[in-house]
């Protein structure tokens, strides 16, 4: 959506414009860390073998490696996927803090590759157990919902994820632009009474629930 992208780059806003120390602190700490990290070698050795990709192309690379550092900065407990999610962005998340718990819905031959190349925190879920008040309870922490929740059933647990959220749930959105549909459904995101803060970084949308912050919507260059 060239129009979409448009828009972005004119709306989006660098560090130095950035006046929340909060979000300031994210931008300098995650968004703009260009350093090189010898996980990021072993996430591509993953996605070729699972996502069967000879070649990664930059965008990707540049998704999975933010996905990686935004665990590694707020190291939640647990991080819980819904929808279909690639083994790139999968274990980008469970090497970004290997004491947090990663649940997936992916096939046990998948996990079990996962967990062989060294993403050991990766545990499988039956879409069953969300249904449970005790795991939601415990894991609203980082809950990502791939493109794909957006078009399947899986994007229904989002309002059961928000009944069970804390001041310290980051929920992270994949595509928010890719089409009209999903950019609807963005905007419903936002525009809920109790997101106190937005990122919108064009590729992820980011959602925080943070208490004592005014209601702000920021479009971050990335």
């Amino acid at each position: 959506m060239i129009g979409s992208y448009l828009k972005y780059l004119l709306k989006r806003k660098n560090e130095y414009s950035i006046h929340s120390p909060f979000v300031y602190d994210f931008m300098r700490k995650v968004l703009n860390d260009s350093g090189s990290n010898r996980d990021y070698d072993t996430i591509y050795r993953i996605a070729r073998l699972l996502d069967k990709r000879k070649h990664i192309n930059y965008n990707l690379r540049k998704q999975s490696r933010l996905l990686y550092r935004m665990v590694r900065y707020f190291e939640p407990d647990s991080v819980v996927s819904f929808g279909h999610i690639t083994a790139l962005n999968a274990s980008a998340m469970a090497l970004g803090h290997m004491l947090t718990k990663v649940y997936l819905e992916q096939s046990e031959s998948f996990l079990e590759t996962l967990n062989s190349m060294g993403a050991v925190n990766v545990n499988r879920i039956q879409p069953a157990e969300f249904d449970s008040e005790h795991f939601r309870r415990l894991n609203t922490g980082f809950v990502f919902f791939s493109r794909g929740s957006f078009e399947d059933d899986t994007w229904d647990y989002l309002v059961d994820c928000l009944n069970y959220k804390t001041a310290d749930s980051v929920f992270v959105f994949e595509g928010i632009h890719h089409n009209k549909a999903m950019e609807d459904a963005w905007e419903e995101i936002k525009a809920d009474e109790d997101v106190s803060v937005t990122f919108d970084l064009y590729c992820i949308g980011m959602v925080f629930f943070r208490e004592g912050i005014e209601k702000q919507d920021f479009v971050l260059k990335y």
